[in-house]
């Protein structure tokens, strides 16, 4: 009998200990806003300082600077990153709770952090190339093509290092989240070690729609104009 795909694929599945770690990775206008924010509000602190609508740490993203410099791992630029985002990942290890931080350019330096995190959960989010390119050239005009160039090296990286990684890991399907929100919700949790009660999982879920938009979860209809 014909059993539906999942959401979620898990690799190394983790001990039950809840995640302190969550590191987010995939692509620009990829799923990761929405997979950050599910996090959120199901009681994983992404990052004190967020401004820009999208789910991000602001203390790890500008110590990070731009992603461009990260392509190749060793130069001046990469190492320069390096030493701004490694005290600050260091410093959010301190805390006791799930924690975490969101970067669709993650995987560029993921290598070179992974090991001050001290519970690792990865989550590597996967999104029809021609839509995030479609998402991207709407916003700054970008061309279509060179998008899902740039989309799918982030993904060949990412896939790459998953296969050599042994740290616990998810693979998330954007596209068969939005169909299958229930079961993403209950796969996502249970990967990160994390209890979902009745109201996180009502505001979870209505998050996830996609006529909403995955900004900021404490915006409600943040943007519904395009939100897809």
């Amino acid at each position: 009998m014909y059993e539906r795909s999942d959401p979620v694929y898990v690799l190394n599945a983790p001990a039950a200990a809840a995640g302190r770690g969550v590191f987010v990775f995939g692509a620009p206008r990829g799923g990761t806003s929405m997979v950050a924010g599910v996090l959120r509000l199901v009681g994983i602190d992404m990052g004190a300082r967020q401004g820009r609508g999208n789910n991000e740490d602001l203390d790890i993203q500008d110590a990070r600077g731009p992603a461009g410099p990260l392509g190749e791992a060793g130069t001046p630029d990469y190492l320069a990153a390096l030493d701004r985002m490694r005290p600050k990942i260091a410093e959010r290890a301190k805390a006791q709770g799930p924690w975490g931080w969101k970067d669709p350019h993650g995987i560029l330096y993921a290598r070179d952090v992974t090991d001050l995190l001290p519970a690792p959960r990865l989550i590597a989010v996967f999104r029809d190339l021609a839509a995030s390119a479609e998402r991207v050239h709407r916003i700054n005009g970008a061309d279509r093509l060179d998008e899902m160039h740039s989309a799918l090296m982030l993904q060949t990286r990412a896939l790459d290092f998953l296969r050599e990684t042994p740290l616990p890991a998810a693979i998330v399907s954007y596209e068969k989240a939005l169909v299958r929100p229930e079961r993403f919700l209950d796969q996502i949790a249970t990967f990160c070690g994390v209890d979902v009660d009745a109201a996180e999982r009502e505001a979870a879920l209505a998050f996830i729609s996609p006529e909403r938009g995955h900004g900021d979860p404490d915006s409600p209809g943040w943007p519904r104009d395009g939100a897809i």
